[in-house]
């Protein structure tokens, strides 16, 4: 299946999306903040990443500038965790953003968000 990057300073909420998603066959790779992430990023490129809004160093809004200024990571969809509904008009601004979901979130509708959004990109 996909390689998928989670990105959210939460650790045990990045376990727990990793169970669910190498569970539908995935594989999971994670970063904890921004600045891992594009350390991450520079190395290996995921078919998507999930990415939380609120971490240390570097919070998701400026990730997904950083990524959408990059040729090498412009086109990865990025799905958005996040806790606040009234962010969704920012990051909808963002072309590379297919996707929110919001926490606390249901496990079946992730899977589910995940799986559209693969799909969705593959057929571009």
């Amino acid at each position: 299946m996909a390689k998928l990057l989670v990105v959210d300073d939460e650790k045990e909420l990045v376990d727990l999306i990793r169970l669910l998603l190498e569970k539908d066959g995935h594989e999971v790779i994670s970063a904890h903040s921004g600045t891992e992430a594009l350390e991450v990023l520079s190395r290996q490129t995921p078919s998507m990443i999930l990415l939380d809004v609120t971490m240390p160093d570097m919070d998701g809004y400026t990730l997904v500038s950083n990524l959408q200024s990059d040729d090498a990571t412009r086109d990865i969809p990025v799905i958005v965790l996040t806790g606040r509904e009234g962010l969704r008009e920012t990051f909808e601004l963002f072309s590379n953003v297919v996707g929110f979901v919001l926490k606390p979130f249901d496990v079946k509708d992730l899977r589910a968000r995940v799986q559209t959004s693969l799909e969705k990109a593959a057929a571009r």
